[in-house]
């Protein structure tokens, strides 16, 4: 849902809803060997129940669900408060309630509670589980779910001082919850849960709480505030300087399960964020400009929770990014050239656990330098075209230290390239849009990449190629503004390929007789053909 409301005297309102349900097995995400062996088709889990010694159902595709839900609501209100001053208030809200899991079952019984926080006297023993006949008792469906609900507000004051000087000031403030929970759920005699979503048929214990695995729930305040300068301070300069002050505090409450003791936790971060940016008008086609600016990037909620050494103490990610560039316009086409280099301390590797929960490396000091290209502009005949291209170092300066069985080992990842960065990224579209059809077509170059950070082993480079389509209804703009009916078909030719990293490893090779084990990468999809119909009220 797409509205936008014009209250008159540069005043507006436009409100956006979006709702999205999926109901589906988990994707696999594959190691290169196993991709190798089976391209995308092949299936870690097993299509029937597998048994395991005891008799037990250990393994099922069924097991591997991945239901989600997510609502997004945006409402986009600017209002002009004189000639030369303007407010602009955002406030949004996001909820997204799913889980994730492997085909693995989970074993439940009297004898599960390691940490005393359940009482699971109303269980039977794993001898009596054992001995009873059944594949599907004493083994259970026991979901990684996660419920997010995310309020926030964004506002803008712009203050055009005179001809010289341009003000903003703004302010950005959000509370996020998280509650992160591993329920079990009953299997039927076929070996399927009860219920894929975990708001029902959960095990209980003998004082009716609800039994996990996982019970973990996070509030995190977030807000930066910020003012900045844009001075014209010549005809053909401009100069911009800001300052941000960006603070995060994570409040974690562990209420405990059958692995942990309930706990309470918090960190908080918080930097100074500077900004300047300077730009040169050489002619009424070519300008030069050049940018650098502070960010920083916390550490994700788990540090909370994490028992290993130091894991509550992790450093945020910051980085210093510096871009020159020259920008060439005119009625029909646009050049663009820049160079870019960013400086990380404390670099964080994202990546995902077996159960899609994030666990991060702190990979220390990396450089990111490159280059970008971009053209683009429009043919005869309401044709038009798009190309970019990418180069990028990732370099790592340190050495990563790891422990194996308590015994420091120093891995030389020094001068490697950074997990999950191609080096090398080339784009080009040609497009047709005569207002009332439009067409594209272009296809994508990726070099190869790595999956750990010594780079022992990479996936190699893929080609792929879209096509979409589209007609632009015709409406009484009076309810409906405009409606477009879209036709996207993607990876064309059917291109058999891994897209990128989905859990990175500090090394695939072995280094004083440790490994961290095999990267694991997301498949590319196959093609895939979508219809959508879009309007705007």
């Amino acid at each position: 849902w797409n509205s936008f409301f014009d209250m008159g005297s540069g005043n507006t309102a436009n409100l956006i809803l979006k709702y999205h349900e999926q109901d589906n097995n988990s994707y696999s995400q594959l190691t290169k060997s196993q991709f190798q062996q089976g391209g995308r088709k092949f299936d870690p889990y097993p299509s029937t129940p597998a048994l395991g010694s005891n008799g037990k159902l250990s393994s099922y595709y069924e097991l591997a669900q991945n239901p989600f839900q997510t609502f997004t609501g945006v409402l986009n209100t600017q209002f002009k408060l004189a000639d030369n001053l303007a407010l602009s208030v955002i406030p949004y809200y996001f909820w997204g309630n799913g889980s994730g899991v492997n085909s693995s079952s989970y074993a439940l019984n009297r004898g599960s509670n390691q940490n005393g926080v359940f009482d699971l006297s109303n269980l039977p023993t794993a001898a009596a589980y054992n001995a009873d006949g059944s594949s599907t008792t004493g083994v259970y469906y026991r979901p990684s779910r996660t419920q997010t609900w995310r309020p926030g507000i964004t506002t803008k004051l712009n203050w055009d001082v005179n001809d010289e000087h341009s003000v903003q000031v703004g302010y950005w403030y959000e509370r996020a919850r998280q509650l992160q929970t591993q329920p079990f759920i009953r299997l039927k005699s076929n070996g399927k849960p009860e219920s894929i979503w975990p708001d029902s048929d959960y095990m209980v214990d003998a004082n009716g709480n609800e039994i996990q695995g996982r019970d973990r729930y996070t509030v995190t305040p977030a807000q930066k505030v910020w003012a900045q300068d844009t001075w014209y301070f010549a005809p053909d300069w401009t100069l911009i300087g800001g300052l941000a002050y960006m603070n995060v505090k994570r409040e974690g409450t562990n209420h405990g399960s059958l692995t942990e003791r309930p706990e309470e936790r918090d960190q908080t971060y918080n930097k100074l964020l500077p900004n300047v940016g300077l730009k040169y008008q050489l002619d009424e086609r070519d300008q030069l400009f050049y940018s650098l600016s502070r960010n920083m990037r916390v550490p994700q909620n788990y540090v909370l929770y994490d028992q290993g050494a130091g894991s509550i103490n992790s450093k945020p990610e910051t980085s210093w990014n510096h871009e020159l560039g020259w920008r060439f316009t005119d009625q029909d086409m646009t050049l663009a050239a820049t160079l870019f280099y960013m400086k990380f301390k404390d670099r964080q590797v994202s990546s995902r656990d077996i159960n899609g929960d994030f666990a991060d490396i702190n990979a220390g000091a990396v450089d990111n330098s490159g280059l970008e290209l971009e053209w683009s502009g429009l043919l005869p005949n309401h044709f038009n075209y798009y190309t970019s291209y990418t180069y990028t170092r990732a370099k790592q300066k340190d050495d990563l230290t790891v422990f194996n069985n308590g015994a420091a080992i120093e891995l030389p990842t020094s001068g490697k390239q950074f997990a999950n960065v191609p080096k090398n990224m080339l784009a080009a579209n040609i497009g047709y849009d005569d207002g009332s059809y439009y067409g594209t077509f272009g296809g994508k170059v990726t070099s190869k990449l790595y999956g750990d950070l010594t780079n022992d082993e990479s996936i190699p480079g893929r080609t792929i190629f879209n096509l979409g389509a589209g007609i632009y209804l015709p409406v009484d703009k009076k309810i409906v503004k405009d409606a477009t009916l879209r036709l996207n078909v993607d990876n064309l030719f059917d291109k058999k390929y891994l897209d990128g990293v989905y859990t990175t490893k500090t090394n695939a090779g072995t280094y004083s007789g440790f490994r961290d084990g095999d990267p694991a990468y997301i498949v590319g999809v196959e093609r895939t053909v979508t219809v959508s119909l879009e309007a705007n009220f």
